[in-house]
C-alpha cells in the first residue's frame, strides 16, 4: 500500500491508522527530497529490507517501481482550506525551511501569499501529475488548465485505488475499510491548530488563494461530486453514527499505540501535516 500524502490533508491522523492496519514495520517514508529518497530506498534493498507500506510526500510518479505499482490511497482537501492551514502552519513556525524567510514573530500573510512558495499554489494537481519534487509544478507549464485538471483526474480515478476527502474524514475511513477489508479504523484527531495564535484571513487573502489554486479548485470540485456518489452508495447514516460513537471510546484506547510522530520527525523534520 502507498499513501500519497498531500500536505495539510489530515495526514498525521491517517498515517497512524495505516500503521495499525499494515503494521509499524516494513515501511518507507518519502521525505520530500525524491533524489535522496531513491538512494535511501536502494540502500534498504541492498540490506534486504521488505516494504509493505509507503508513506510521505512524493508525487504520483516516484521512479521507485515498488511504490509506483503499489495500491495507492490519498486524501484531497478543499484548496482554500488547505492553503489556509498551511499558512497557519508556517505562522506557528512549523516549517523549518521557511523559518528564516518568514519568522513567526514577523510573519506577513500578504508577503507570504505573494512569495511564490510552491506549496500554496495547485499542490494537489502538481502531486497527482508530477514526477519530480512533490512541490514541482514545472510540468504544468506544458499543459493547458483543462489538460492539467484532466490528467490529475485521470490519475486519481485510474492509478489511485481509493481517495477520501479531509472534510468527510469518517465517511472516507468507512469507504476505505470496506474496500480494503480493514479492521475498524479508529483514531485520535492529531495536529489541531493552535488555540492561541490564529491568523486572520481577510477577503483579499481568500481571493489571492483562489487565484493561486484555480486548477486545484476545479480538480477538487469534480472529485468531490464523484466521491459523494461513492459515499452515498456505500456509507449509510446509521453506520456513520455508529462508527463515530464507537470511535469516541475506542480512539483514545488505541490511537496512541504507534509512535507516528517519531516516524514523521525522523524523515520530515518539523512536518506536522
Amino acid at each position: 500500500m502507498r499513501f500519497l500524502h498531500i500536505p495539510k490533508t489530515a495526514g498525521t491522523s491517517f498515517t497512524e491508522i495505516l500503521l495499525r492496519q499494515y503494521g509499524d514495520k516494513g515501511h518507507f517514508v518519502f521525505s520530500g527530497d525524491l533524489e535522496k529518497d531513491i538512494e535511501r530506498y536502494k540502500r534498504g534493498l541492498d540490506r534486504g529490507e521488505e516494504i509493505s507500506l509507503f508513506l510521505g510526500h512524493a508525487p504520483i510518479e516516484t521512479g521507485i517501481e515498488d511504490a509506483d505499482s503499489a495500491s495507492m490511497i490519498t486524501f484531497l482537501r478543499d484548496p482554500v482550506a488547505r492553503v489556509k492551514s498551511f499558512c497557519q502552519h508556517v505562522y506557528e513556525g512549523k516549517s523549518p525551511y521557511l523559518l528564516e524567510s518568514f519568522p513567526p514573530e514577523d510573519f506577513d500573510l500578504d508577503r507570504f501569499l505573494d512569495s511564490g512558495n510552491p506549496e500554496i499554489s495547485n499542490l494537489q494537481t502538481k502531486m497527482l501529475t508530477g514526477s519530480g519534487s512533490f512541490m514541482d509544478g514545472s510540468h504544468l507549464e506544458r499543459l493547458s488548465a483543462s489538460e492539467a485538471v484532466d490528467m490529475a483526474l485521470e490519475n486519481l480515478y485510474t492509478r489511485v485505488d481509493a481517495y477520501g476527502l479531509q472534510e468527510y474524514f469518517d465517511e472516507s475511513l468507512i469507504h476505505f475499510k470496506k474496500k480494503f477489508s480493514w479492521h475498524p479504523p479508529y483514531y485520535i484527531r492529531r495536529n489541531r491548530k493552535s488555540a492561541i495564535k490564529r491568523l486572520a484571513f481577510e477577503k483579499r487573502h481568500i481571493e489571492k488563494i483562489e487565484e493561486l489554486n484555480r486548477l486545484d479548485m476545479e480538480l477538487y470540485g469534480k472529485a468531490k461530486i464523484d466521491f459523494m456518489k461513492i459515499v452515498k452508495g456505500t456509507v449509510d447514516s446509521d453506520e456513520l453514527a455508529a462508527f463515530r460513537r464507537a470511535n469516541t471510546y475506542m480512539g483514545p484506547l488505541i490511537g496512541g499505540g504507534f509512535r507516528v510522530r517519531n516516524l514523521i520527525r525522523r524523515y520530515l523534520p518539523g512536518d506536522k501535516n
